[in-house]
């Protein structure tokens, strides 16, 4: 009898609910490991004691003692904390135990949902901001949180015009969207300006950036939740659902799940939708914007995209061109900013030095509009009574690359006597030269060099093996 009493006890010492039982005279009979962790209470110090005796507990206070007196099945959630001072949030249900007709005590069997509870709270927190942040801020719109509208992107290039001309295009439709381009090139800017531009300018905005939550948080603060979809879980909108009629904006959609890649593919061939845990299916109206930082293909080669979901995503397919690819751009950005942000910080600045101008022009840019801004600004804080941006006023990385591209030496500046012997070995030579400066300026990154210098990755790979650069690219790296 000991050793099979022993044995029920080590199965329910497995379960990950808390078990506590006591008999009619509040004795605690059983108390497994999971009850013990919530309590923080070893399991051997509490059995065959009164329960009044480990807790200041009564009839009035006690689950356990008002089942056993009333016969009454409970159901509570309670947050307490334990000893050491976490707090802890149970579900539980107590129940009077009978031998025939014969009531002889109760047990109480209690669920751990402080993370449950912590996931709907944040769930709650993000859609709460969402809420609080689609304020009007362009003043042909009433629900969008938007600023951004064609007119107000600063441009020059024909690259930026052309690409410009297909988003404004595309606006007028309900068809899905997907934006490619490297980080800080302007990716929400056109989102919202073809948000703006659409028939849904007055219907919502909503923007979500799918990196920066977990997928299990992401699932419930896309499609909602309904009680019952995990413990703790009360009915809450969706994202897709508060961006009825208007447009949600997926950022970064090459970072999500492929699980929830495949429910999100659903959702765009039907349009419709399910909380979690609900039956309810719901019509939604929402055009869906997906921006990514890579080339699709590549993410789809890389499996950080699904191939269905591109193609479902892809109707209209926008790629925005590094500000590498587009340097007619960069002096009336620079004017832009400069005028941006000198009004806020209090000071009078006309330009930049020539210098600076031109090692601006020249510089590869990889956060591309983003850095230069960021740059512009930064510089700006540092000027007093100056009026152009000068030298001394760069971050020091940017300091330092001018310094290198400044000193003479055979790789940066071909002297008088490098002109000496016959024409191909003096293309030979500057072949090298840029080479040398492209791998410096991408940091080693062979794609990167090869898209500065204009070549194919293929011929620079070949480019280095001729000339036996291999070994400068491993230093840069």
């Amino acid at each position: 009898m000991n050793e099979a009493k022993a044995m029920y006890d080590s199965i329910l010492d497995q379960l990950e609910e808390g078990v506590v039982s006591i008999d009619q005279q509040g004795k605690i009979i059983f108390y497994n490991r999971k009850m013990g962790e919530l309590d923080t209470m070893e399991p051997d110090a509490v059995r065959d004691k009164r329960l009044a005796d480990v807790w200041s507990l009564d009839e009035e206070t006690s689950t356990l003692l008002t089942c056993l007196r009333t016969g009454r099945v409970l159901n509570h959630r309670e947050t307490h904390f334990t000893n050491n001072g976490k707090a802890v949030t149970t579900l539980s249900r107590t129940m009077p135990l009978y031998v025939g007709s014969k009531k002889v005590g109760a047990v109480e069997i209690s669920k751990d949902i402080t993370e449950q509870k912590h996931l709907t709270e944040t769930i709650y927190q993000l859609q709460k901001q969402t809420s609080a942040s689609s304020v009007p801020r362009v003043p042909t719109t009433e629900k969008s949180n938007t600023r951004y509208q064609f007119e107000t992107i600063v441009y020059s290039s024909k690259e930026m015009g052309y690409m410009i001309e297909q988003a404004r295009r595309s606006a007028r439709s309900r068809s899905n969207i997907l934006i490619a381009g490297e980080t800080g090139t302007g990716k929400e800017l056109i989102a919202q300006s073809i948000h703006n531009e659409s028939p849904r300018k007055h219907k919502p905005f909503i923007a979500q950036n799918c990196a920066a939550l977990p997928e299990a948080l992401l699932e419930g603060l896309l499609f909602g939740t309904s009680v019952g979809s995990f413990t703790g879980a009360i009915d809450r909108a969706g994202l897709f659902e508060q961006a009825h009629g208007g447009t949600l904006l997926l950022d970064e959609i090459n970072s999500m799940n492929p699980n929830l890649q495949a429910k999100l593919l659903r959702v765009l061939q039907e349009r419709k939708i399910q909380r979690l845990g609900s039956s309810k299916v719901l019509d939604i109206d929402v055009r869906v914007i997906a921006t990514m930082n890579e080339d699709p293909h590549d993410a789809i080669a890389n499996e950080h995209l699904r191939e269905d979901l591109y193609y479902r995503l892809g109707v209209v397919n926008i790629f925005i061109p590094p500000l590498r690819k587009r340097r007619e751009d960069i002096p009336v950005l620079i004017d832009s900013f400069i005028q941006k942000h000198s009004i806020g910080l209090g000071v009078e600045v006309e330009g930049v030095d020539d210098d600076v101008f031109h090692f601006f022009l020249n510089y590869s840019w990889p956060g591309n509009v983003r850095q230069l801004e960021h740059t512009i600004e930064g510089s700006l804080n540092l000027v007093y009574d100056e009026t152009m941006i000068s030298f001394d006023h760069l971050p020091p990385d940017f300091k330092q690359k001018m310094n290198q591209l400044a000193e003479p030496t055979l790789s940066s500046q071909p002297s008088v006597h490098d002109f000496r012997g016959n024409l191909p070995e003096q293309i030979e030579h500057l072949e090298r030269v840029m080479i040398e400066q492209a791998l410096r300026d991408a940091k080693g990154n062979i794609t990167k060099a090869s898209e500065q210098l204009g070549i194919p990755r293929q011929n620079l790979n070949y480019k280095l093996k001729k000339y036996d650069l291999k070994n400068v690219r491993g230093m840069l790296s």
